[in-house]
């Protein structure tokens, strides 16, 4: 039998593995290369239409209003929590102390258990029962009329 193998021991072929590792480098530095030509293009871009921006956009009016000022009233509520806190504590300190309702009527407020008391004592107005009850107004039903105790 003849002998077919022509390779010296210790150096048979090796199956390579497929890979073109030249054509895998050139690819990745013509990728690394395009990425950055682009992101030039992109930068000159951007100085370039700041520039223009910069010379086309007249400047601010001397009588202009500041940059930062708030516009004015009704401005948008940053603090919808807080405001509620206060729009109530408010309506409670109305609905719970002494105050005038009209001054120059001479139109006082009262507290709320104190108007209730008052309306258990006296009794619901009727109609042609006494006078005070009809020289009240419907705007007027609650408060009551300052009168000149001592």
């Amino acid at each position: 039998m003849a002998d077919t193998n022509h390779y010296a021991p210790g150096h048979e072929p090796v199956e390579s593995d497929g890979i073109n590792y030249r054509g895998l480098v050139a690819f990745m530095v013509i990728l690394a290369l395009t990425t950055i030509v682009c992101e030039g293009i992109v930068v000159g871009m951007y100085k370039f239409f700041d520039k223009r921006y910069a010379e086309t956009t007249p400047q601010r009016a001397v009588m202009a209003v500041p940059q930062g000022t708030l516009p004015p009233p009704p401005n948008l509520l940053t603090d919808e929590p807080g405001n509620l806190k206060r729009f109530r504590t408010g309506e409670e300190q109305v609905l719970d102390t002494y105050g005038w309702a009209d001054k120059n009527a001479g139109i006082v407020r009262i507290p709320v258990d104190r108007a209730k008391e008052l309306l258990l004592e006296r009794g619901f107005p009727v109609e042609g029962r006494s006078e005070k009850a009809d020289d009240r107004s419907p705007s007027q039903e609650g408060s009551v009329k300052a009168e000149g105790k001592k």
